[in-house]
């Protein structure tokens, strides 16, 4: 704990945006609705909470885990960091001490190297996503796979191969228009296409909480 929330105050705080009001006191977490930036100690409170927050499920905290690491490589990117080493060593520093890497990355060097490496990656193109799932048919408070979607996520991620990652509502709207073309009407019968990449539901770092 005491790494990610060095982590976080070596960035100077992490924005976040609130769709409603926290009062936990459990995390010990009392903030107002909308944007706010968040120091170590709160970061910590936010991404743990989760009876206060949302329907109170952990797959729904999982998502906001999710959103909150997008936000804080997003800080990383925009503010300089990741161009300058006397910035970015204390972030590492904090790294090392709460996450257990390969023997390969067990380093400040090592760590340094592959992090540096990420700065000409577009915030878009780092995305967070979940395996589809459903709650169960048997326990609504229990969540099952979605298949053969589950197991499609799953084959793609071994053979390294490209998924692509839109919001919910993206995706509800894109299965909406499967059956047929972009016009609604069904594409010509023999004409060939090439094979769509697998969407998904998720975020990516570029993602404003704040206009969903």
């Amino acid at each position: 704990f005491n790494g990610f929330k060095d982590m976080v105050d070596a960035v100077n705080g992490v924005e976040i945006c609130l769709k409603e009001p926290i009062d936990d006191k459990d995390a010990h977490l009392e903030l107002p609705a909308g944007r706010q930036k968040l120091n170590g100690e709160q970061a910590l409170g936010y991404v743990r909470a989760r009876k206060s927050l949302g329907n109170g499920s952990d797959t729904e905290r999982m998502e906001r885990q999710q959103q909150f690491l997008g936000a804080l490589v997003n800080k990383m990117q925009s503010n300089g960091v990741l161009l300058n080493p006397t910035r970015l060593y204390p972030v590492l520093d904090a790294a090392t001490k709460s996450l257990t890497t390969d023997p390969g990355l067990d380093s400040l060097r090592d760590l340094y190297d592959l992090v540096r490496g990420m700065r000409d990656v577009p915030t878009e193109q780092v995305q967070f996503l979940t395996v589809p799932r459903q709650p169960y048919r048997n326990n609504p408070n229990r969540d099952e796979l979605v298949e053969p979607d589950a197991g499609d996520l799953f084959e793609q991620l071994r053979e390294d191969k490209p998924v692509a990652v839109v919001p919910a509502d993206e995706l509800e709207e894109a299965e909406r228009d499967k059956e047929g073309g972009q016009d609604g009407k069904p594409d010509d019968a023999g004409s060939e296409s090439p094979t769509p990449t697998p969407t998904y539901s998720g975020s990516s770092a570029a993602d404003d909480l704040c206009k969903q």
